[in-house]
């Protein structure tokens, strides 16, 4: 399909499953881009493209967000101001609708706001989480501070994930940055930095010998003191959930508002976090096998 014909359709659509049409045109004319080709290339990029939402663009289920589809164009090379705005007017017609549509559901949907009681639990659960990570297919990730008390509960279920050869991604924060101090004073004194540093250095121990059983655990270090815990089970897949525990000021560690996000019910929030926790992770340091710094001591 030409450049011409291919925005000629482009100016003609009006419903998702137009747009779907162009996008198989478009990825037809790039040598039909795996999926997970493209997710690949998006994270490596700084570009994320969860390849579920993309198959769901490129089917026509769901319209893609704003910047997927502009992620989406980058991976195909196409960079035309012209070509661009012509993808965007007609994603934008989409949206519009879509959103009219939502708006009416919605008020006729709602008769009072939903309480917070419904939507935070207090408390993670390590074994439910063990079991989440059992049940993964295609990936885990697990983005936190120190995640002190995590790491070794789950360390068994994380190498038995990696044997079933499921891809884990784990990002902390630095032993010796801006971000530990920060974290200091969000803890309170009855932890204390050196405290932290001791939790840090014990779980980077145990997942450096993780590491050593082949390729699929990656480990990053970043300097930012992250808002929220985040725990991800096949998150480009279309069964993908989460899980994410917000950050707070002293107080006991277990009790901190958590929710849980599912793909297939929460798609743009869920695409949101996606792009957060991949957005962090390509600002941070690969962190490699012997790395693992001494334990301090006092």
């Amino acid at each position: 399909m030409s450049d011409h014909s291919l925005a000629s359709d482009l100016s003609s659509v009006q419903t998702a499953e137009g747009l779907a049409g162009c996008i198989r045109s478009l990825l037809s004319r790039h040598g039909n881009l795996s999926l997970r080709e493209l997710e690949s290339w998006g994270i490596a990029y700084n570009r994320p493209m969860p390849r579920t939402s993309l198959g769901e663009a490129r089917s026509g289920a769901r319209p893609p967000s704003r910047q997927l589809l502009l992620n989406l164009l980058a991976a195909c090379e196409v960079h035309d101001d012209r070509e661009v705005s012509a993808w965007l007017d007609a994603l934008d017609r989409i949206h519009k609708s879509k959103s009219i549509q939502t708006r009416q559901r919605r008020l006729g949907d709602l008769t009072q706001p939903v309480s917070a009681n419904r939507f935070f639990a207090e408390q993670d659960d390590l074994i439910e989480i063990s079991h989440l990570i059992q049940q993964a297919q295609d990936e885990v990730w697990l983005w936190g501070t120190t995640l002190s008390m995590h790491i070794p509960y789950l360390d068994i279920y994380l190498g038995q994930a990696l044997a079933r050869d499921v891809r884990v991604k784990v990002l902390l924060i630095n032993p010796g940055g801006a971000a530990m101090s920060m974290l200091a004073f969000r803890a309170g004194p009855a932890w204390g930095r050196q405290t932290l540093e001791e939790r840090l250095a014990i779980n980077l121990g145990l997942l450096d010998r993780r590491l050593a059983q082949g390729d699929g655990l990656e480990v990053r270090l970043v300097d930012y003191l992250p808002p929220y815990t985040l725990y991800a089970y096949d998150p480009g897949l279309d069964d993908g959930s989460m899980e994410l525990r917000l950050g707070s000021v002293g107080g006991r560690h277990e009790l901190r508002p958590t929710f849980r996000l599912i793909r297939q019910r929460d798609g743009e929030w869920f695409d949101y976090f996606y792009e957060q926790f991949t957005t962090v992770w390509n600002a941070a340091e690969p962190y490699r096998h012997g790395q693992a710094p001494d334990i301090p001591t006092a």
